[in-house]
């Protein structure tokens, strides 16, 4: 079990005061009793609590550089939340560093444990292939924020619910009337992938549905090709589905073209909803279903996570999960329609 660290909040809790009041103590500011100051420094020594060493240093040894490590720069969800991250750094003047790992986890492996030692002030990680990493960076006291990826430990997390997302599209689809829903899936090696697949079966089980068949991607890309591969392999069940809940955007439009290759049309044949909203979906023919993220709210939450973070402060919540919500389009109609 990795260390737990005594925080701020148990210095405060302890000594019977308040965070911002334990703040001062340590930088020497404001109006503070010599009872109450005595009191502090009391609870901070019987509890060990030692301060982040970088938010302790940040008026003399502040880079203003924050390390943005993303799984694949390529991918639009992906890209879109680093461009976030950045203008909201920029706009409070900090720089960015960009690590892209281009889906390759000995590469992410080598940036995250040279970190420790960088010029960075801060770490925010964009949907990590091995998360767990993460616990590296923390237990030596780097500010580090997760986004769309487990949060090991105590890690800051901000994320889209993304089991609740796959429910919801999947449950759209079961009120359309179809019984024989199909989910393509990406790498179960990402945990956001298994998220939306555990999503898809909770509405599966819980309406009864005696079909579910999930087609997963063997490697770590999950694009239009293996959006494509997948629904060439379903049209082949007997009888096939009706339907496809694809765990990203860029799949079910890679499904549009295995679909439209079998002259299936959208929704008449097949009713397809994807996941993400991203900037493509609502150009298909026709506009696709989705689950929308929102990726400023993820990439402004991250930065604000971790500016109070570098400031010497916790997080008001360790987990942080945004509600997904549906977007119907044009790519789903009642079954047999």
């Amino acid at each position: 079990m990795p260390r737990q660290m005594p925080t701020m909040r148990d210095v405060a809790l302890h000594a019977g005061v308040s965070i911002q009041t334990v703040s001062c103590v340590i930088n020497e500011t404001g109006t503070i009793s010599d009872e109450t100051r005595h009191r502090v420094f009391q609870s901070i020594e019987l509890l060990k609590y030692k301060r982040n060493p970088i938010a302790r240093s940040m008026r003399t040894r502040q880079t203003r550089m924050i390390a943005l490590l993303v799984m694949d720069i390529t991918n639009p969800v992906l890209s879109v939340i680093a461009s976030t991250v950045e203008a909201a750094a920029y706009a409070r003047g900090y720089n960015v560093l960009l690590y892209n790992t281009g889906l390759n986890a000995e590469r992410e492996q080598a940036y995250l444990g040279s970190m420790s030692d960088s010029r960075a002030d801060g770490v925010i990680i964009v949907n990590a292939i091995d998360p767990a990493s993460a616990l590296h960076l923390w237990n030596n006291y780097i500010p580090t924020v997760l986004i769309d990826c487990t949060a090991p430990g105590d890690v800051p997390l901000v994320s889209i619910d993304n089991v609740e997302g796959g429910y919801l599209a999947t449950r759209h689809l079961i009120e359309r009337g179809h019984q024989r829903i199909a989910h393509i899936a990406g790498s179960p090696t990402l945990e956001i992938v298994r998220q939306r697949e555990a999503g898809y079966l909770r509405a599966i089980e819980e309406f009864g549905l005696a079909y579910r068949k999930t087609v997963p991607s063997h490697s770590l890309q999950w694009g239009y090709q293996i959006g494509y591969n997948a629904t060439k392999s379903l049209l082949h069940d007997t009888p096939r589905p009706t339907a496809l809940f694809a765990a990203s955007d860029e799949l079910a439009i890679g499904a549009y073209r295995a679909l439209a290759e079998a002259g299936l049309c959208i929704p008449g044949d097949m009713s397809v909803v994807g996941f993400d909203n991203i900037e493509a979906a609502a150009f298909t023919t026709p506009p696709l279903t989705t689950i929308h993220q929102p990726f400023q709210e993820l990439g402004e939450r991250a930065f604000s996570l971790l500016l109070n973070l570098l400031d010497g402060g916790e997080p008001d919540e360790p987990t942080g999960l945004l509600p997904p919500r549906l977007l119907i389009r044009e790519s789903t109609a009642e079954a047999g329609a």
